[in-house]
């Protein structure tokens, strides 16, 4: 099954006529998306922080603790070792991705091609707000989404809370784009830190889900996904402050632990 990939999304110079109409629209649908989502970002955001967009891996870590988002931003991003592994092992993922554009995959995936997409851009609004997202990948089969697969690279045994947000606002991206989530499940691999997704045999594992330690198969909770995505917002609107994580031993590998633990 081929990789595609996507990086950087533009809009296309041409349009695809040939599309049945019942195909046209989330295709179509997607690119206004990313049209006015870059008409947001050339005339300033009026978000939290002046942003345009709110991404997916925000609001799972809202769901992690809510007050380190808010110190990424106001204090900065600080590069922990974690944090540049992490990047390091999700860079290998896509390193032999075949590179198209966004259009080119969706074209061949709403067409019925079986279609692999790794990090494929996906953007829509939700009560106002443009939430964005790449997905680890998109599986497609038979015009369309059938798996979003996560790699999580942890010791955990089991998905955390924000895994399951994650993987949920993904979905929510897809049904919100017109796609047809009917058959649409996610997938979320817990690797250890120095490990690699089992490549030899992914296609199975991302298909049938269980039966191997580490891979979790789940149908979407449509309606607690909403509910999470919206209570994630109002952050985002300036509608409520940043709550801080319940689970307090995470506090004692924050980054921002001093800064943090003064305030409350």
């Amino acid at each position: 099954m081929a990789h595609p990939q996507h990086h950087n999304p533009h809009l296309p110079n041409t349009f695809f006529p040939i599309l049945p109409l019942r195909l046209m629209h989330p295709l179509s649908r997607y690119l206004r998306a990313l049209s006015e989502l870059s008409r947001l970002r050339r005339e300033g955001g009026r978000l939290r922080f002046g942003l345009s967009s709110v991404s997916a891996s925000d609001i799972a870590a809202q769901f992690y603790c809510e007050r380190k988002v808010e110190f990424r931003y106001t204090v900065g991003r600080i590069r922990t070792q974690e944090m540049m592994e992490g990047e390091n092992r999700h860079a290998k993922l896509v390193e032999k991705a075949v590179r198209k554009t966004p259009e080119e995959i969706l074209r061949s995936a709403l067409e019925g091609k079986p279609v692999w997409a790794t990090e494929l851009f996906l953007a829509s609004s939700f009560g106002g707000v443009f939430v964005t997202g790449k997905p680890d990948a998109l599986v497609f089969e038979g015009g369309r989404p059938i798996r979003v697969v996560e790699y999580k690279f942890t010791e955990a045994r089991t998905p955390a809370h924000y895994h399951h947000v994650q993987a949920r606002v993904y979905c929510l991206l897809l049904r919100s784009l017109g796609m047809d989530t009917s058959h649409l499940k996610y997938v979320i691999f817990l690797l250890p830190p120095s490990s690699s997704p089992p490549f030899d045999r992914i296609s199975k594992l991302v298909l049938e889900g269980g039966g191997e330690e580490g891979v979790f198969l789940f149908e979407p909770d449509w309606e607690r996904g909403r509910r999470e995505l919206i209570w994630a917002l109002q952050y985002w609107k300036g509608r409520r402050e940043a709550q801080p994580t319940a689970t307090k031993i995470r506090c004692e590998s924050c980054e921002y632990r001093e800064r943090c633990l003064p305030v409350g």
